[in-house]
């Protein structure tokens, strides 16, 4: 209901403005569970404030307090969000943001309201969030790198924990992201060389409510389009379910070189990627000496083109499920060489971190999801697993 400009402002049309703006800046869903089958058309609505009263009854006067509280609103939602659009003014009286005590609310004073925040609503804009309004931290504890050779498989679990499903949904739905990225240095084996160039090009991962995506990548992986409203409570990888239900990112596999002369597929300054290696006891057959650093390395052999396909299936996977009914996230990585066998030295280094969105108020009125999750390893690389 749009009202005549000049008119008073009535109870029907402050609320409905008022329960669009409690849709986001509240939260229409308190009794909200992670076992609902609805979670991503309506959990993804919600920052958590206080709700506005949003069914005033015929006849209530629309003071000028009522009215502040939804400028509030929409200016910290403007500002928080990555609309590019400015805080609301109202041009009758003189340009003010803030409304005083007395002051006749009209109905186009309602009008521009609704105006200024509808566009939060659509395209799933309330989800975003302004890059200068977020801090990003670290939250990896020490222990989580393995420094020992490995040459089977690595498993590294991790969880992020909020005070219940509502906090995490509060987090979320205000553009709050879970981050991992990991580090392969100093190694010198078939092994090494083959994993370090899966993980060193695969960049950050990052979940928010809806996928998880790749950024500062060299190579590009494949993201299943899930993320925390799509989680169920198991990873789906064989350990609980084998319905892949968790599976979140798969990388690319092992990036192929370029051929340099006869002598293979070349790494570093002699080709395009580190090559697929394979230990000259896997495959004897076709296996040609590698270039290693410019000089010819013969402990070290490069596979011919017949063992591509199998080095393409060396990857990199991430699962994730829900915990604690829905008040935490767990992630699962996993790196697979059992097929191959090769030894892998060197230190591999898990950078897990999170994007938090900033606190920000307007007179007594804030967009506020703190406290931060907590986080803590659930199961390192130098496990019974990890061989």
């Amino acid at each position: 209901m749009v009202g005549t400009v000049g008119d008073l402002a009535t109870n029907e049309e402050y609320n409905l403005v008022a329960v669009d703006v409690n849709k986001v800046f509240g939260d229409k869903y308190p009794t909200a569970a992670v076992t609902d089958s609805n979670r991503i058309s309506t959990h993804k609505f919600g920052w958590g404030a206080v709700n506005l009263s949003d069914a005033l009854a015929d006849g209530t006067l629309i003071t000028a307090e009522r009215l502040q509280e939804l400028v509030s609103r929409t200016n910290i939602s403007i500002n928080h969000t990555d609309l590019t659009d400015n805080v609301l003014v109202f041009a009758i009286p003189t340009n003010r943001t803030t409304i005083a005590a007395g002051t006749a609310i009209r109905a186009e004073d309602i009008n521009l309201v609704r105006t200024k925040f509808s566009p939060i609503l659509l395209n799933n804009k309330h989800l975003t969030i302004d890059a200068t309004n977020a801090s990003a931290f670290n939250a990896t504890s020490t222990g989580y790198a393995r420094t020992t050779t490995w040459n089977n498989q690595l498993n590294g679990e991790h969880k992020f924990n909020w005070a219940d499903y509502n906090s995490a949904r509060y987090f979320f739905n205000g553009g709050g992201q879970l981050r991992v990225s990991l580090n392969m240095t100093g190694g010198s084996t078939a092994g090494y060389y083959n994993w370090s160039d899966v993980i060193n090009e695969m960049g950050v991962l990052t979940m928010n409510w809806d996928t998880m995506t790749q950024s500062a990548a060299t190579t590009s992986g494949t993201s299943e389009g899930k993320g925390f409203y799509d989680l169920t409570a198991n990873y789906g990888d064989g350990s609980d379910t084998n319905t892949n239900e968790g599976l979140l990112f798969t990388s690319s596999g092992v990036t192929i070189g370029r051929k340099v002369g006869s002598y293979g597929y070349g790494y570093g300054s002699y080709g395009y990627g580190y090559g697929y290696i394979s230990g000259p006891g896997n495959y004897p057959g076709f296996a040609d000496p590698a270039i290693i650093g410019g000089s010819y390395s013969y402990s070290i052999y490069v596979s011919a083109y017949s063992a591509y396909s199998t080095y393409q299936q060396l990857k990199f996977r991430i699962y994730g499920k829900y915990i604690d009914n829905g008040a935490g996230v767990q992630f699962k990585m996993v790196l697979d060489d059992t097929t191959h066998n090769n030894f892998v030295d060197g230190t591999i280094t898990p950078t897990v971190s999170y994007l938090m969105p900033d606190t920000l108020t307007i007179g007594t009125t804030s967009f506020d999801v703190t406290p931060a999750p907590t986080f803590a390893i659930v199961n390192d690389f130098t496990s019974v697993d990890d061989y």
